[in-house]
């Protein structure tokens, strides 16, 4: 007797066309359609080529199967999934990132009105970083604000031959107060930067101007690395203009 719920052509000339497609590796389903007519061969090997698409996408990309299957179908543009992924992925990795860390690293901040600071982080506050001066002496707090970018103070000499300080005038900008009136440079654009390895000229408030490659970015701060190879970190709000070279 046949196993139940699986019906098997009556024909023994199909029976026999069957079961030698089944036996070359076609599923018994779509063999016993071939064998009976209702479905040609060329279609039921694409479907079968289809199926392993499909489960290379999947094991491949980690995609689900249904996702792996539109884009089989050519309903869904697999590079576009990947970029989403390797996004997601950046994003969820880098999004508390920040040079501003307690620690025994000396940095160096480079503040508006032309001001640098070199020192180590004691402490960072929601607004306020505490820096240890270079050579010793009381503590500062800095207003994060204030903050142009900054690096490691053991990059200063590559950072010198890259960064640029230029500077509209001699005065001083403030910083932007309200978030809803800064520069806007959406999380996307950034990881376009990243993603591409653009090169970019990065304006800052006071037209300090640097160009470099982004490495990653965070929810305040992003990496800039500089011809020298060197690595500075900016602040998303002390941005003026930031694209492509």
């Amino acid at each position: 007797m046949g196993l139940p719920g699986r019906p098997r052509p009556a024909d023994p000339a199909a029976k026999a066309r069957a079961d030698k497609l089944h036996e070359s590796g076609m599923p018994f389903q779509l063999a016993i359609a071939v064998a009976h007519g209702t479905l040609s061969l060329n279609d039921a090997l694409e479907r079968m080529a289809r199926k392993d698409k499909v489960v290379r996408l999947m094991e491949r990309h980690n995609l689900s199967q249904a996702l792996a299957n539109q884009v089989a179908i050519g309903h869904a543009d697999l590079e576009h999934i990947l970029v989403g992924q390797r996004f997601d992925a950046h994003r969820l990795a880098n999004r508390d990132r920040s040079i501003l860390v307690s620690g025994d690293q000396a940095v160096v901040l480079v503040c508006h009105g032309g001001r640098q600071v070199e020192g180590r982080i004691v402490a960072v506050e929601p607004y306020l970083v505490l820096l240890s001066p270079k050579g010793g002496g009381e503590s500062e707090a800095i207003h994060k604000l204030q903050i142009k970018y900054a690096y490691s103070a053991a990059e200063w000499k590559r950072v010198k031959k890259s960064a640029r300080g230029d500077r509209r005038s001699s005065e001083a900008v403030s910083p932007v107060i309200r978030p809803q009136d800064r520069y806007t440079c959406s999380d996307r654009r950034l990881f376009g930067y990243v993603d591409r390895r653009v090169e970019v000229v990065v304006t800052l408030l006071e037209g300090d101007q640097v160009r470099g490659i982004v490495t990653w970015f965070g929810r305040y701060e992003f990496g800039l690395q500089l011809k020298s190879e060197a690595e500075i970190v900016v602040f998303r709000h002390a941005l003026e203009h930031i694209g492509p070279a």
